[in-house]
């Protein structure tokens, strides 16, 4: 998990499993969303520090990480990462010994929904905020300019509450992809068959 909630700078420019990929910044805040594509597969959302959502090609939710928890999909459901509990519980000698073992164990129903919700409440934020820089902050770039680590940003000429920059593709033309595909996507994502891309 520690490679998915690294510093979301260091994830922009070196997440080299997302070769598109941009950050929308919220200035006074601090709070950032990053998003990307995989070559042949769907978008991933990162939501600040510890709240991530991958899709793949088919605009299913295939993986999440949410409040620590590593969720992944199987069947059509959300299972969590866990470790099963031990066969012998009076703890005897030939059990601690055992090789740990770590299962996927579906979640119930009222986690899934937590999640989805919570999703749904990123989704909207994101939309959001990319609504008010395109109206408030996007009038105002004078030149779209390119960063010696090849990172692509939005100058404008006044104070904007939002930053767009992105790396591997047009800034502005991830603005309009990201845009609209969170427009094409509800707040209840169908969930994958499989956690792979």
């Amino acid at each position: 998990m520690a490679r998915e909630t690294h510093d979301r700078e260091d994830l922009l420019l070196e997440g080299v499993n997302l070769p598109e990929r941009a950050r929308l910044l919220h200035r006074a805040s601090g709070r950032e969303w990053v998003v990307g594509w995989r070559t042949g597969g769907g978008p991933a959302f990162y939501d600040g520090p510890d709240r991530v959502y991958q899709f793949n090609a088919d605009n299913q939710l295939r993986r999440v990480y949410l409040d620590g928890s590593k969720l992944a999909a199987e069947g059509g459901r959300l299972c969590e990462l866990r470790r099963p509990e031990p066969t012998n519980p009076d703890g005897s000698a030939g059990d601690r010994t055992q090789k740990v073992k770590l299962v996927w164990q579906p979640i119930d129903s009222a986690i899934q929904r937590n999640v989805l919700e919570q999703w749904a409440e990123t989704r909207q934020q994101l939309l959001t905020a990319m609504k008010v820089f395109r109206e408030r902050d996007l009038p105002n770039v004078t030149i779209a300019a390119t960063a010696p680590d090849g990172s692509n940003s939005t100058l404008s000429t006044q104070t904007s509450i939002y930053s767009w920059e992105s790396v591997g593709t047009d800034a502005l033309e991830m603005l309009d992809r990201t845009s609209g595909w969170l427009v094409s996507i509800t707040d209840n994502p169908e969930i994958a068959a499989q956690p792979n891309a």
